[in-house]
Parts: C-alpha cells; sequence; structure tokens
C-alpha cells in the first residue's frame, strides 16, 4: 500500500466517524427481553412524491377526472393507469361512493392496506393553522414560510422551520422519553442511513450514522504489523494536550472509534436471520436497519428512531418514465421489511412511515409536475390501525376550496398531528407533545394511528 492509498483509506474512515455524546452508551443495564421495546423508521422520500400518482381514483367518476386533467402525462406510461391496472384499497365508508387505489407498482402495499398492515395518511403537509383556498386569496392565511421549496420544506418537514433548524422532532421527541425515564442517555437510539441528520436530532440526541450495514471502521489498520499502535492514535487514546477544545474533539474521537467498535462487535456476533431484500438502495437500507433491531439488546436499547431516504421524486419532467420505477423500488422494500419485522416477531414493535417535502400539482406541466404541498403518506406496522385512511383525500379536480392553485392540495392534516401521533406511541405524555409541537392545539385531536 502506497502513502496516497494509506491516507485517503486512514482520513476517510476517521471523517465518517461521528461526533457522538456518547457519555452513558457504555454503562448502560443490559436490556432484558421482555422489556417493552419500540421502534419508528421513517423513510424520507427527497424530491417530493407525487400524491396524485400514489393514492388515485377507483371509482369511475372521480377516475375521469383524474384521467382527463392528466391524460397527456399519462400516455407516457408503459404500465398504464387504466382502471383494470390499478391496484384498488377498500375506503372508509365516510368517503361514500368515492374509491381508490394505488399505482400498480405499488401493488405489495396495496396488499399489505388489504390485510390490515398498512394505512394511508390522507392530504398531511405543514400548517400553522387550518386554512383554504379562500383565506389564501384573501391574504388572511398564516401559512408556513418558503412553501415548496425543497430545502426549506424538507427542513419543514423534520423540524417544523426552515432551512438552518438546529433541532428535528424526532430527536426532540427522543429526548423527552429521556425525560420520562423511557429512554437512557444512548448512541444507538437515533439511527441514520443517509442525510437525514436534522430530524433525528435533539438537545440529548445525536444522530448515530451506518453505512453498508455497519459502522464506520478503518480497515486500513489491519495492513500493519502492530495495529495496536495505529488503533490507538485513530482513537485519540492517550491523547495529552493543555489545549481544552483538543482535549475535547480527542475525547469525542475516542467515544466515537469505541462506540463503531461496540456496534460492529454486536453485529458480527449475532446471528441474523432475515428473508431476502431486493437490491435496491432503499431496501438495503431497511435491511441494515432490520439487522439493527435485531442487536437492540446487544445495543443496550428500549426505543429507537431511525431514517432512511431515497431520493428522485423531484419529477419536473420525464416522470413516465421515473416514477414508477421509484414506486416500485418503495413497494418491494415495504414488503420485505414487514416480512423481516415478521420474523424477528417484531410487527407490532415497529412503526414504518413516509415523509417527503411535499406532494406535487395535479395539473401537468407537459411531461410531469410541479412542486405541491399536502401529500398522501404511508404508515405500517403490526399496532398500526391498518386498511383504512387517516384524514382526507381531496377530489381529483382543480379550483376547489383546499386548491392552493394547479392541484396543490392545501393540507387538513398537519404535520405536527401525524408526528404526534407516532411520539403519543412512543409513549410521549400529551402535555410534552404540545411543547414540542406548539401549533399542536390548533388542529383538534391527534389522529390516532394505533390500535
Amino acid at each position: 500500500m502506497n502513502r496516497r492509498s494509506f491516507l485517503k483509506a486512514g482520513s476517510a474512515s476517521v471523517a465518517a466517524a461521528p461526533f457522538l455524546n456518547l457519555a452513558d452508551a457504555l454503562a448502560n443495564t443490559q436490556v432484558n427481553a421482555n422489556d417493552d421495546y419500540k421502534a419508528l423508521v421513517c423513510i424520507f422520500l427527497y424530491g417530493g412524491m407525487d400524491n396524485h400518482d400514489t393514492v388515485i381514483p377507483y371509482d369511475l367518476a372521480s377516475y375521469n377526472k383524474w384521467s382527463n386533467i392528466r391524460s397527456t402525462l399519462l400516455s407516457g406510461y408503459t404500465t398504464k393507469r387504466t382502471l383494470d391496472n390499478l391496484a384498488p384499497i377498500t375506503a372508509p365508508s365516510r368517503f361514500g361512493s368515492r374509491q381508490f387505489a394505488l399505482a400498480p407498482e405499488l401493488s405489495g402495499i396495496a396488499q399489505l392496506y388489504q390485510q390490515g398492515k398498512v394505512s394511508v395518511v390522507g392530504n398531511v403537509g405543514p400548517l400553522l393553522e387550518p386554512t383554504s383556498a379562500e383565506a389564501i386569496r384573501a391574504e388572511t392565511a398564516r401559512l408556513p414560510a418558503r412553501l415548496f421549496s425543497h430545502n426549506d420544506q424538507q427542513s419543514t418537514w423534520m423540524s417544523g422551520k426552515t432551512e438552518g433548524a438546529q433541532f428535528g422532532w424526532a430527536g426532540l421527541l427522543n429526548d423527552a422519553l429521556i425525560g420520562q425515564g423511557l429512554q437512557t442517555p444512548s448512541t444507538f437510539s437515533a439511527i441514520t442511513t443517509a442525510d437525514a441528520d436534522l430530524l433525528i436530532t435533539g438537545n440529548n440526541t445525536t444522530p448515530y450514522h451506518i453505512n453498508d450495514g455497519q459502522a464506520a471502521t478503518i480497515n486500513v489498520i489491519d495492513f500493519f504489523d502492530e495495529p495496536d499502535v495505529l488503533s490507538a492514535h485513530f482513537s485519540a487514546l492517550g491523547h495529552q494536550t493543555n489545549n481544552l477544545v483538543e482535549q475535547d474533539v480527542a475525547a469525542h474521537i475516542n467515544r466515537a472509534y469505541n462506540a463503531n467498535k461496540q456496534f460492529n462487535a454486536a453485529l458480527s456476533g449475532t446471528t441474523v436471520s432475515l428473508p431476502t431484500f431486493p437490491a435496491t438502495p432503499i431496501a438495503k437500507q431497511l435491511e441494515a436497519v432490520s439487522k439493527t433491531i435485531a442487536i437492540r439488546e446487544q445495543l443496550n436499547e428500549k426505543r429507537q428512531i431511525f431514517v432512511v431516504a431515497m431520493g428522485g421524486f423531484d419529477t419536473h419532467s420525464g416522470q413516465a418514465q421515473s416514477l414508477p420505477k421509484l414506486q416500485s423500488a418503495l413497494d418491494g422494500a415495504f414488503v420485505a421489511f414487514d416480512a423481516a419485522m415478521q420474523n424477528l416477531g417484531l410487527s407490532d414493535k415497529v412503526t414504518l412511515f413516509t415523509a417527503s417535502d411535499f406532494g406535487r400539482t395535479l395539473a401537468i406541466n407537459g411531461d410531469g409536475t410541479d412542486h405541491g404541498w399536502g401529500a398522501h403518506h404511508f404508515v405500517m406496522g403490526g399496532a398500526v390501525q391498518g386498511g383504512t385512511i387517516f384524514g382526507d383525500i381531496p377530489e381529483s379536480e382543480l379550483d376547489h376550496q383546499l386548491d392552493a392553485g394547479g392541484g396543490r392540495l392545501i393540507p387538513t392534516l398537519s404535520v405536527d398531528q401525524y408526528a404526534a401521533s407516532l411520539g403519543q406511541w412512543l409513549g410521549i405524555e400529551q402535555g410534552t407533545l404540545e411543547t414540542i409541537f406548539p401549533n399542536l392545539i390548533k388542529f383538534g385531536e391527534i389522529p390516532n394511528l394505533f390500535k
């Protein structure tokens, strides 16, 4: 190995090791197998998933309205969005004669819905207060800042604030679990496989990164005759300095290095038998999450929050070619993750949910769609009230009271309500939820997504 290869391998590995608050990580008592374990897993869909091509009208009258508005775009799909090609789902009686289906590439999720394992959360998005198209036209509506901006709305979904926010709501939920004694300060309680740190960052919660199913590893050490010497160097073991900043950095590096060793040792020392996951990036991320959940006892965890992600949903053009592939990958990942949780006997202990920048316009721009607002999302798990639709699915038409323009849906369910329901399931007290989500009181009840 030449000097350049050594420096590249060594520095890249050290840079990948996260700066963590690990003070109590190795002092936790062993988790008992009978303890109450729960985990949330967020799939963040970067770019803005097209809600109008996710939950599709299935009764003839509504379908005709939808297909007429989107006729030019629909003609480009290889798998046609004809009625007989859609994957129908049973709608609650409150929708009357209206019926719904999922896109053909989401047939696995549709089947899980029919089995009572998945539900749809309809027309959810950032809100400061309930509003309408009339209030927006009259300029009396209080609206979230920088609507339709990717970076800002990703941040708003994760934190309630635009780009530059410091803490995410899932990180604050984990902080609350610590405050209520349902969680100990821990290294492995908030884990990401993607660039979605904000969601799981709190005052006392720091994201822990895994990549390709494991923690950062300095593999270059194995090439040396005296690996302990180099290991001590990279872990900042015994680093002596009077500089307080250097002391703090050295302590963080040492803790991160030891945490990564602990994680990888737990993973390699545990036999985890899981169903086969598809070879897509999103499925492989969920496979890594599944393996991490399987070693929860070795990591001493009772509550965990995970974030995985997939991109490509900003379908301004070429939507007929790109979106079906994305939907197929998402569908395969859902089905595999459900099978994995069944295999681990943890279906009722793990809840998977989706989030995204925003939905998209019902109107088309030629061969794609533009940035929207409200969107429809999926929630899955054995504890979920499956086989139903929470919230609303507005009619597929333009210029109604929930149309902010071009078929951009004005949300009828706030992200605060969506997130608070997930937090409620984790065990967060009502008063604490109202502190984390200060606008919650403006929206009435928290939807009960769970049994």
